[in-house]
């Protein structure tokens, strides 16, 4: 007979009960353990006696790798559980009453019951699944740095991205000229060939010398205030960006040296590049967990939300962006790089925006012929996907 094991994870201490799948019986109520080496032994000799276990916890932020990487080292089945499925699984009692005893209850329940319908996965703690994280991160960080910029500039200097765009804000011409004279003010009392030597430095004397001519004459009838405040936060924030760019960068080079992503199967798919192969594999972890390409499909969140009652259809639909997020995000910036070097990718894309789909839509679909693509070579790593 199988016994689920739910456990509430906390920082600190874990709380665990023990259901009996042949009776419905509780076996074991709310025993609490520390999260340490003693309390994961004190968990193994509490139900040491009980057949065929079976282990189930929410997946909480980090605080659930160190006992899901300890029971998987005693080669214990485990499942990681979304929390909003729990969530809704206690919803269904007609008391309003929640604490770790009960949701660890809960948990164990949930499992007992929906087991079959859960992804089961070993604990890898994945070095590429950290870089691609990492490098996710300093993404986010970029792009709001790059906002704050934008924001600085907006009051002391205008007419700056009217005139290079705001794309070209963050060139390495601009940069440079912004790190010394990052207002108006400043760049109006410098000398023309200061600007121009400090632009083509910058740029490898690709910068043109109209566009620096006229930031300086835009400069000089600028309606920005000089703010020393505003100059400081704004050479501070290139500096910020720059050294955030050299991380981006060194993530980079550890992601593509690294052996799951230079022997993958996935350099098969042409436009597929080795960031977005780290990213695909890592979020995916292991493919034999899926028997279907549909069911990564869902995994990632791609799949359509169904709006029917009665004798209702919804005539449009949209995705449920309810699974992995960075996987979502890879598969559809994937996608769009693919359609660029694979036929029926492009004819795909172009057939749904052709139905009306805006580019963002058209690309949804396109990752989930994408997800296909990968299911397949994923299975079949020996036969060739060059065309």
């Amino acid at each position: 007979m199988t016994h689920f094991v739910g456990i509430d994870i906390a920082k600190y201490e874990h709380v665990a009960s023990v259901y009996n799948s042949s009776t419905g019986e509780l076996v074991l109520d709310s025993l609490h353990f520390d999260n340490n080496a003693e309390g994961f032994k004190s968990l193994l000799s509490s139900v040491s006696k009980l057949d065929d276990l079976v282990f189930g916890f929410e997946s909480t932020a980090h605080y659930h790798q160190n006992l899901f990487n300890f029971l998987s080292s005693k080669k214990y089945k485990c499942f990681l559980i979304n929390p909003i499925q729990t969530a809704r699984f206690r919803g269904m009692s007609i008391r309003n009453a929640k604490n770790d005893n009960i949701d660890s209850r809960s948990i164990a329940q949930f499992l007992m019951f929906s087991h079959k319908e859960l992804l089961y996965q070993e604990f890898i703690h994945d070095d590429l699944k950290e870089l691609c994280v990492q490098k996710d991160d300093l993404r986010k960080q970029s792009t709001s740095l790059k906002i704050q910029l934008l924001s600085y500039l907006d009051r002391v200097f205008p007419e700056l991205e009217t005139i290079v765009g705001k794309q070209g804000i963050h060139s390495k011409a601009i940069r440079a000229i912004l790190k010394e004279y990052p207002t108006a003010s400043a760049i109006s009392k410098v000398r023309i060939d200061h600007l121009i030597n400090l632009a083509h430095t910058a740029s490898g004397k690709k910068y043109k010398e109209d566009k620096v001519r006229k930031i300086k004459d835009a400069a000089k009838s600028s309606v920005g205030f000089n703010s020393s405040g505003l100059a400081l936060k704004i050479k501070q924030t290139i500096e910020s960006l720059e050294h955030i760019k050299r991380q981006i960068d060194e993530t980079d080079a550890a992601i593509q040296d690294h052996p799951l992503v230079r022997e993958s199967p996935l350099h098969k798919i042409k436009g597929l590049n080795s960031i977005e192969i780290a990213y695909i594999i890592s979020a995916i972890n292991n493919i034999s967990r899926f028997d279907s390409a549909k069911k990564i499909v869902a995994y990632a969140g791609l799949d359509s939300i169904i709006r029917q009652s009665g004798t209702f259809s919804a005539k449009k639909t949209r995705m449920s962006k309810r699974g992995n997020r960075l996987l979502r995000y890879a598969l559809i910036w994937a996608a769009n790089n693919v359609r660029k070097h694979n036929t029926d990718m492009k004819n795909y894309y172009e057939k749904k925006r052709a139905e009306g789909k805006n580019h963002y839509n058209a690309l949804g679909h396109c990752a989930v012929k994408l997800i296909r693509y990968i299911f397949y070579v994923s299975n079949n790593p020996e036969l060739d996907f060059s065309n």
